[in-house]
């Protein structure tokens, strides 16, 4: 069992300490995972975009297999907000500018298109790790588990993680909004 703070060290370390060859291959290996989600129904997803530098899933992968595969899902990406610590949510495209935000974050330079909670279909989620409960730990700033508690029930809730879970997060919080499924470079894992 790991608390929040644990998982937070142990997760970061374990990033830093991949070399550029696994942090290629992994990422190769998460996009092969995520071409496996079923996307019937699917009409818009939501996806963080990384921070390389620190080693996060890279999602332009997957939001260049999207767009070459699945021409009609709208892309949308975060931009904060912090003043009201609230994400908002913008149609992306592939050539926007990209500026980085106070915490490093690549976020588009200027809004686009909004988009409303509720016309979310699946959310791609960033986490430093995550528990085989479906449990995630994030940046610690409550972002995302805000930006969930706004979307509609049935929103899929997919976690992107380099490494496999750990057996539980001994702190989980009442307002921690869990993962319903969470891909690795492994596998899968269905909560």
């Amino acid at each position: 069992m790991f608390t929040k703070a644990e998982c937070r060290l142990r997760f970061k370390t374990m990033r830093d300490g991949l070399s550029k060859d696994q942090y290629v291959r992994f990422n190769r290996s998460l996009l092969d995972e995520a071409k496996k989600i079923p996307l019937v129904g699917v009409n818009c997803i939501h996806l963080f975009l990384p921070i390389v530098e620190q080693k996060e899933p890279n999602t332009f992968l997957i939001i260049e297999y999207l767009t070459a595969t699945y021409p009609a899902i709208k892309i949308v990406v975060p931009r904060s907000d912090v003043q009201s610590n609230l994400l908002t949510h913008h149609v992306f495209g592939h050539h926007q500018e990209l500026v980085r935000n106070k915490w490093g974050i690549l976020e588009p330079h200027e809004a686009t298109e909004p988009v409303e909670e509720h016309m979310i279909d699946l959310i791609f989620l960033p986490l430093l790790a995550f528990d085989q409960q479906g449990n995630r730990v994030g940046y610690g700033k409550g972002y995302y588990d805000r930006f969930l508690n706004a979307c509609k029930p049935d929103v899929q809730k997919i976690g992107l993680s380099l490494f496999g879970p750990v057996d539980q997060i001994a702190d989980v919080e009442p307002h921690d909004v869990p993962l319903d499924k969470c891909i690795t470079p492994e596998k899968t894992w269905v909560f």
